[in-house]
């Protein structure tokens, strides 16, 4: 199995939390399929303005789409236990800690200079300490009992359909169990829940590509290195700030030194931010790479974005109905 990371020139992880990431089996269909062929594909036709709208919105992580992921999350929590205890099974919903707040910094936007921060939780570390409590659940169950277990939640491993991203990169994603279940009942679609996940992780590791060699991105990069740098906050690029307070996160950090931490640390990545103007040429320069990009590439995007609207609207709906039982 093959976890996908997020590109590291400008994006916070959209997922923040381990439960978040999809794992997918992933191999390189061809030589370019990981190298960034996008950086020089031609686009067959000039997009839309809503098109082009959508699919910057789609490869945009600010706070807005911070807290989408957290509904969305939410959402399929409950559709999961429904399915369980349709099937006769337990499951204990895992709560994803406090709502990101509406003034988050993230790799790809500015928020709130009056409270600073990026939204890092310390529910971090418990999640991936296993500490949580479906996984102590399922730890108490017999081996026999956790095959059944896991059979009904994750489905067989010969319950896979394959899938092609717009790189070129191809894998199987499972269609078996609650949480494929789940994922339909949100989506729509199972391939639309992974779809929402990979092919903007795929379309962003071809943008990586094209912002190492893209000149302004780089001149502005460099200067927002030595900015931080010389505020004591060294770091490669935003995305890497926000994943070394992640990590802290994890290894357990303590509410208020995770919180004097990233504040002191978003301070200086809006100050730097300013003096650099590091966001807003990456965000000049991700239009530039979607203009010439190909159709389907943004017919992708655009059916991601349609497909996460009307999962958001159900997530909404079944929200605003239920809450998780613990």
């Amino acid at each position: 199995m093959t976890y996908l990371s997020r590109r590291g020139t400008g994006r916070a992880p959209t997922r923040s939390l381990a439960l978040l990431i999809l794992v997918v089996t992933l191999v390189c269909a061809a030589a370019t399929a990981c190298t960034g062929p996008g950086a020089t594909a031609h686009a067959e036709a000039v997009p839309s303005a809503r098109e082009f709208g959508h699919a910057t919105a789609v490869l945009t992580s600010d706070a807005t789409a911070l807290r989408q992921r957290r509904q969305l999350f939410d959402a399929l929590q409950i559709l999961t236990q429904r399915c369980m205890r349709d099937r006769g099974l337990r499951y204990l919903v895992t709560s994803a800690g406090p709502q990101p707040p509406t003034g988050a910094t993230t790799a790809d936007s500015i928020g709130s200079h009056s409270t600073p921060g990026y939204g890092v939780s310390t529910t971090l570390g418990r999640v991936n300490s296993g500490d949580m409590a479906e996984d102590r659940y399922v730890r108490s169950l017999s081996t026999a009992e956790q095959a059944r277990y896991t059979a009904a939640l994750d489905g067989r491993i010969d319950q896979a359909t394959p899938l092609t991203l717009p790189s070129g990169a191809s894998g199987t994603y499972g269609t078996g169990g609650c949480m494929a279940q789940a994922r339909a009942r949100l989506y729509g679609t199972v391939q639309a829940a992974f779809e929402d996940t990979l092919v903007p992780q795929d379309v962003d590791h071809l943008l990586e590509a094209y912002l190492a060699s893209d000149h302004s991105y780089q001149t502005a990069l460099g200067r927002w290195q030595r900015c931080m740098t010389d505020a004591g906050r060294p770091a490669r690029t935003p995305t890497a700030l926000i994943q070394s307070l992640q990590a802290e996160a994890v290894k357990g950090a303590s509410a208020s030194t995770l919180a004097r931490e990233q504040r002191a640390a978003a301070v200086a990545d809006q100050h730097c931010d300013a003096e650099s103007e590091l966001r807003r040429t990456g965000a000049a320069q991700r239009d530039a790479f979607l203009q010439h990009q190909p159709a389907r590439t943004r017919a992708r995007l655009e059916e991601v974005w349609q497909h996460r609207q009307q999962a958001l609207a159900r997530a909404r709906a079944l929200l605003g109905k239920n809450a998780p039982q613990k």
